[in-house]
């Protein structure tokens, strides 16, 4: 069962494509923001981000991140904590771009995002997981707990 929920979870984080990231700054300042990603197999998260956002200067000054994928038509959410790390080694980089780029322009009918924002170098993170949760509303019972931690 648990290898069941382990991959129900993954299978829904692998195959969305949009979330939201919630940082902090220094002094505690919360920021969130939606983002495009990429994952691999071990709930690792894959964003490209700019140098001029206010995500990117909170991440280089406070590093620990929350993740999560939501959908509302079908009550499912992925929780996931961690940290982020800058992705500087070119053979990193080259391994996420092409589906990053693929995330990013999957909407045929409105440009990418960060495509509308003031122009500046990008950046691609990674958040390493330390926590996952995952929630299927549609799996239990009304008073049933439906949160299950995956394990790392």
């Amino acid at each position: 069962m648990a290898d069941d929920v382990r991959t129900q979870a993954l299978d829904f984080l692998k195959t969305h494509n949009a979330g939201v990231i919630a940082t902090a700054s220094l002094d505690g300042q919360p920021h969130a923001s939606a983002i495009y990603y990429v994952a691999d197999d071990k709930f690792n998260v894959y964003f490209m981000t700019l140098f001029n956002t206010r995500k990117f200067g909170f991440l280089k000054g406070n590093p620990k991140v929350a993740f999560t994928v939501g959908t509302a038509d079908t009550p499912q959410t992925l929780q996931i904590e961690g940290t982020a790390e800058e992705l500087k080694q070119e053979e990193d980089v080259h391994a996420h771009i092409a589906d990053l780029v693929q995330a990013l322009t999957s909407n045929t009918r409105y440009y990418a995002p960060i495509t509308q924002l003031p122009r500046s170098e990008s950046v691609i993170f990674w958040v390493r997981p330390t926590w996952v949760r995952w929630a299927d509303y549609t799996a239990g019972k009304a008073g049933e707990n439906v949160l299950t931690e995956i394990p790392l």
